[in-house]
């Protein structure tokens, strides 16, 4: 059993993964408002910048697969630890950048090492609760990772006015060296048991199959990936329609960003109040519901030719109200019934959130042609995809579902 003095349901605990899934977030939020400027210093395209957006989270969603049987393999304190040094030596490497390729590559890197902070977060919160209590804690790392890239754009687009983009990479490198300093004094050992064939090819093949015939584990994970893929869309798409169509600054951007913040914590407070009377099942139908409806606006604005900032930023609003109210829902009930392989579950279930979201961007960034109705057709196939995992692949609700 885990150390006694550790729950994840603490409020110094809740911080401390709170801020290690977060990590993820804020690699991807902080340095948008940065994106044009960035493509005239490095004296290259928008959709090079925008690769370099695209391959974190396709580094983000591989090293899942292998962080996830490492925690199992070795422990989630050391999985940590290592993937802090990662993240932290190539924020520093990104900050020093000189060419966007090797922008690309330290960006690859740093995502490795930010997997490992939310793959273990997860895996914690499964070693140390149970039940109602898990998805507590799981609300608030949905609030991380939702609620960060609303408000990251804003802190990037300060720093990019008064210190320049690459403030932004040392700003996370600096964060990176914090929570290696309080992982170190504060997370003990959490897994019950390590499992020493892990990471044999063989069983770890054989963990994923047996998670992926599971029918709710398969429907949760593609109502996960569904919105992620729209929030993926827009944050790729949405500095090149708002700043350069629309001709706003660095430091506005950041600003209108924040309105998102009203639509996820809607999300959020209504799920509180609606999750324990419906249950996951019926809570994450209601989510994926405002996911689809947001992106009818996306989709139809561009077609009859109409830009404009409230047209951009209202859908996203009603999305995020969605995401705020499914994902805490989906995440609970896909990590449900795995205790001995949370971590494979754990990494299973990012990875098909972060591939749906590598798909999303690197179709936003390498399809040529109208930014704004790019943006709106993939981030409504992304709605249309988690809407009919929950209507068609979920088993039906049940009363305690």
């Amino acid at each position: 059993m885990p150390p006694p003095a550790f729950r994840a349901s603490q409020p110094g605990s809740i911080a401390l993964l709170t801020f290690m899934v977060a990590l993820n977030q804020m690699s991807m939020g902080l340095y948008l408002p940065s994106m044009p400027a960035m493509a005239e210093t490095l004296a290259t395209t928008v959709g090079q910048v925008q690769l370099t957006l695209t391959m974190f989270v396709a580094g983000f969603a591989v090293s899942q697969l292998v962080w996830g049987p490492v925690a199992d393999r070795f422990g989630r304190r050391p999985t940590l630890l290592i993937g802090l040094v990662f993240f932290t030596v190539a924020s520093v490497a990104c900050a020093l950048a000189t060419t966007v390729e090797q922008l690309i590559v330290y960006r690859f890197i740093q995502a490795i090492g930010a997997c490992a902070g939310q793959v273990v977060a997860r895996s914690v919160v499964r070693d140390t609760t149970e039940g109602a209590e898990s998805a507590k804690v799981m609300s608030y790392i949905a609030l991380a990772m939702s609620l960060s890239p609303a408000v990251t754009p804003s802190i990037g687009g300060q720093l990019h006015a008064l210190f320049g983009w690459r403030s932004n990479f040392a700003l996370l490198a600096v964060v990176g060296l914090v929570l290696a300093a309080i992982a170190v004094a504060r997370l003990p050992e959490t897994t019950r048991r390590k499992v020493p064939d892990a990471l044999h090819l063989v069983p770890m093949l054989r963990n994923y199959a047996s998670l992926l015939r599971d029918r709710s584990f398969l429907g949760y994970i593609l109502v996960i990936g569904g919105m992620f893929g729209c929030l993926m869309a827009y944050q790729t798409g949405s500095p090149f329609v708002l700043m350069v169509e629309l001709g706003w600054s660095p430091q506005a951007y950041g600003l209108l960003i924040l309105f998102n913040v009203f639509g996820f914590l809607s999300g959020s407070f209504t799920a509180t109040r609606v999750a324990p009377r419906l249950g996951i099942r019926r809570t994450v139908r209601l989510g994926s519901i405002a996911v689809l409806a947001s992106g009818l606006p996306l989709l139809v604005l561009p077609i009859i030719g109409h830009l404009s900032t409230v047209g951009v930023i209202a859908p996203m609003m009603l999305f995020l109200f969605g995401m705020g109210l499914g994902m805490p829902s989906a995440m609970a009930g896909t990590l449900q019934g795995f205790p001995y392989i949370a971590g494979s579950a754990s990494a299973l279930m990012g990875f098909a959130q972060m591939g749906v979201g590598v798909l999303a961007s690197l179709a936003v960034s390498r399809i040529e042609g109208d930014h704004h109705l790019i943006l709106g057709i993939v981030f409504a196939a992304c709605g249309a995809l988690c809407f009919l995992a929950q209507a068609f692949v979920l088993p039906r609700p049940t009363a305690a579902s």
